[in-house]
């Protein structure tokens, strides 16, 4: 949910990882050490308190009975989405990855490659000089080496502020859009699937979407409405949804073809396995995978 200014949407997030980070070694879905870095002092006394086995699971009982399935939902979309990255990038001989709208997560030094991969971030200006000045003071921090561009696609056209030489014959790109769809406005998202069927054949774009009577109709889906109502206290909205129905005729107008497509409910079970049964909430939000295919 970036792109946009420094967003509590994307603090909201980091919260939610790194209590999914402090569960114990043998129950959480992956380890993002670097999370709790970008808490407010509010959110970082929840985070050292999640340190503690029974309080991380009263903490995570108490925002699932307020905003029910959003921390199974991130915590199982966030590995889901590291696997699909992991394993794409060995099986497709994939050596650019750009992550659009990487927020405060840190994909780009907690994943473990086998191979050398340029990472690129492009996220909102605002946003990305923070995290910057909070990761330049950790080790890791100072030593990735990543391109970081600063963009606002509601001022700014994609062709001006990023270079052309991401688009070379040498790279085989993926792209990764995590929680960032839903927050632009309908003109908006268009325009950068748009930019993504400029890269040749064979890319891949691994992105997070909203279903779109969720928007129209959040009572229907179980805590849609109370999540709705925490991002617009925050002056934050979803604006932008696809029907997961017609997917595959939305991704072909821009030369690009379905791979995976999952819900919630899905990828909760792939990863929570039985106790998935009892996880409710967000069912509305999933994880797609597309390849651009040859031009017409």
């Amino acid at each position: 949910m970036s792109l946009v200014p420094a967003s509590k949407a994307a603090t909201y997030l980091a919260l939610l990882r790194a209590i999914e980070t402090n569960r114990p070694a043998s129950k959480r879905l992956f380890d993002d050490p670097y999370a709790r870095l970008f808490l407010p002092a509010s959110f970082r006394l929840v985070e050292i308190l999640s340190r503690i086995p029974l309080l991380n699971d009263f903490i995570s009982w108490f925002i699932d009975r307020n905003w029910t399935g959003a921390l199974t939902c991130c915590s199982a979309r966030t590995r889901l989405v590291d696997v699909m990255a992991v394993n794409t990038i060995q099986d497709e001989g994939i050596n650019q990855v750009i992550v659009f709208g990487a927020g405060y997560d840190c994909r780009s030094l907690r994943l473990r490659m086998k191979k050398r991969v340029q990472f690129v971030e492009i996220d909102h200006p605002g946003l990305q000089t923070q995290k910057r000045d909070i990761l330049f003071n950790t080790k890791a921090g100072k030593e990735a080496t990543v391109n970081y561009i600063p963009a606002d696609l509601n001022t700014q056209d994609l062709d001006q502020v990023i270079p052309q030489l991401f688009q070379k014959g040498h790279y085989k790109t993926m792209f990764i859009w995590e929680g960032v769809t839903n927050s632009l406005t309908a003109p908006v998202a268009p325009k950068v699937f748009e930019f993504f069927k400029r890269f040749r054949p064979g890319t891949i774009i691994i992105f997070t979407y909203v279903d779109k009577e969720m928007l129209e109709h959040p009572e229907k889906f179980t805590g849609a409405a109370s999540v709705t109502r925490l991002l617009q206290r925050n002056n934050e909205f979803w604006n932008f949804g696809i029907d997961p129905a017609n997917i595959k005729t939305f991704l072909a107008s821009y030369n690009m073809e379905l791979l995976y497509n999952l819900d919630a409910s899905s990828y909760r079970k792939m990863y929570y396995g039985d106790e998935a049964e009892n996880m409710k909430g967000y069912e509305f939000y999933r994880v797609a995978m597309a390849r651009v295919t040859e031009h017409a």
